[in-house]
């Protein structure tokens, strides 16, 4: 899910890291996987899959357009968000926004 929100964003995004980062906008997320089911699950039993998903978006300058796209992007698949403050980041220079959003999702073994 986290993909499909990213791509309907329009912004440039990896798992974890860029390599060479883009000159412009671009986004990394990180995608915790917790599950839960019966205790002792057999096969065809449902499991579900709790999904804390944490999005850093980098910006050269501040980039209101990109963080606006995101953030309905987000919304668009019926989520809620936690957003941080814009920040400059020295080492790196470039500003970052953080967002956290949770969803669950279900599948069987």
């Amino acid at each position: 899910m986290i993909k499909s929100i990213l791509t309907a964003a329009g912004v440039k995004f990896r798992r974890a890291r860029f390599l060479k980062p883009p000159a412009g906008t671009y986004a990394v997320y990180m995608d915790d996987v917790e599950t839960d089911g019966p205790d002792t699950p057999e096969p065809g039993a449902p499991v579900t899959e709790r999904h804390a998903c944490t999005v850093e978006l980098y910006e050269p300058e501040p980039d209101d357009g990109a963080e606006a796209a995101v953030e309905a992007a987000i919304l668009a698949a019926g989520l809620y968000y936690t957003k941080q403050d814009r920040y400059w980041l020295q080492d790196v220079q470039r500003y970052q926004v953080v967002y956290e959003f949770d969803y669950i999702t279900k599948r069987r073994i």
